[in-house]
C-alpha cells in the first residue's frame, strides 16, 4: 500500500495528463528517486530488501499508474543507496567495484519491460492479496502487458515475507496462481528469480542463478550457493502455479517470443506445475518504465 500511495500522490496531475489522448501528449516523468532522500539510509537503502525489491516494485508502480520514465538517483563515493562503490583512493585508483544492491534493480526491471512489439508496454498492478491497500500484504505482482493491452508478455511476482515470522523457510513460501489463458506459449516457460541470502544483504545478491558478490569486473558468474534459486521452466498447458521463496521475487517470461537471456540454464523443470537480451535502454541512472506510451 505505501507504495502505492507514494507513486501516486500526484494523482491529480496523473489524471490531467492521461486525460489528453493527443498524438503529442505530454510525459510524466519522475526527475529522481531512490530509496530515501539525501543519500538514503544506511542498512536500509543499502539492503536487498529495499535496494533492490522495493526499488523494482516502486519502479513498476510508477509505470502502473501513467509514469513513462524515472531517474534513479545515485551520488558521491559513500553514499548508501549508491549503484556501485569504487576502489578505495582517490577518484579514478584501480582495483575492484562493489556491486550494491540498486543495480541488481536496474537489471530485473529492464528485463521485466521488454515487450516483442519494441513499443513499450502496459503495466498492471495485479492487486494480490489486495496489496494496493493492505498494509500486512507479503505478496505483489504485475502484468506487463504489450503495447495494445493485450498479450502478457510477463508477470512480476514479488514475496516480501520475513522469514523470522514463520516456522521455516517452507511456510514462508508464496504460491502464485498463473492463468494458462495468459500464456502463448504453454511448455518450457522461463522463470528466473531475484533471491538474496537474507533481506538485509548488501552483496550476496543472485539473478537468474548469477551473481556479482565478489567479482570486480561487472560480469556476471554462476553461483551455486545454497541461496541462489535457479531458473525453472515451468509447463502451463492447463494451469500452474508458482513457489516463490522468502524474500524473492520472480519474472515469469509469458510471450512466446520474449528473447530471454539465460544467464544460467533452468535446472528445475516444473512440469506437474503442483502447487534474452537484457534490455540496454537503460542507462546506470535512468530506469525507463512502461505505461501507455514508452519513451
Amino acid at each position: 500500500m505505501l507504495i502505492v500511495s507514494l507513486a501516486s500522490w500526484q494523482r491529480p496531475a496523473i489524471d490531467l495528463l492521461q486525460s489528453n489522448t493527443s498524438a503529442n501528449h505530454p510525459q510524466l516523468i519522475m526527475s529522481e528517486f531512490n530509496s530515501a532522500s539525501c543519500g538514503g539510509v544506511p542498512t536500509v537503502s543499502n539492503t536487498f530488501a529495499v535496494g533492490s525489491l522495493w526499488t523494482v516494485d516502486y519502479a513498476l508502480q510508477m509505470a502502473a499508474v501513467g509514469y513513462t520514465a524515472a531517474y534513479l538517483h545515485t551520488r558521491e563515493r559513500g553514499i548508501s543507496y549508491n549503484l556501485f562503490t569504487p576502489p578505495d583512493g582517490p577518484n579514478g585508483a584501480l582495483g575492484d567495484w562493489v556491486t550494491n544492491p540498486p543495480y541488481y534493480a536496474l537489471i530485473v526491471t529492464a528485463e521485466a519491460l521488454q515487450t516483442t512489439d519494441g513499443a513499450g508496454g502496459i503495466v498492471v498492478d495485479l492487486n494480490i492479496a489486495n496489496s494496493k491497500i493492505n498494509n500486512n500484504a507479503t505478496s505483489a505482482g504485475y502484468a506487463v502487458y504489450d503495447s495494445q493491452g493485450v498479450t502478457v508478455q510477463q508477470f512480476v511476482l514479488f514475496n516480501y515475507a520475513n522469514i523470522s515470522n514463520f516456522a521455516n523457510a517452507s511456510a514462508a513460501t508464496a504460491t502464485f496462481a498463473l492463468p494458462a489463458s495468459a500464456f502463448t506459449r504453454k511448455k518450457g516457460i522461463t522463470v528466473k528469480f531475484l533471491s538474496a541470502s537474507n533481506m538485509y544483504e548488501a552483496t550476496d545478491i543472485a539473478w537468474g542463478g548469477q551473481s556479482l558478490a565478489g567479482v570486480g569486473n561487472g560480469t556476471f558468474e554462476n553461483n551455486n550457493s545454497s541461496w541462489v534459486i535457479p531458473n525453472q521452466l515451468l509447463d502451463c498447458t492447463h494451469s500452474c502455479s508458482l513457489d516463490v521463496p522468502a524474500a524473492a521475487m520472480a519474472i515469469v517470461f509469458a510471450a512466446a517470443d520474449i528473447q530471454v537471456k539465460q544467464e544460467q540454464i533452468p535446472t528445475k523443470d516444473n512440469k506437474a506445475c503442483p502447487s534474452s537480451i537484457i534490455s540496454t535502454a537503460l542507462s546506470i541512472l535512468c530506469v525507463l518504465l512502461a505505461s501507455l506510451v514508452l519513451l
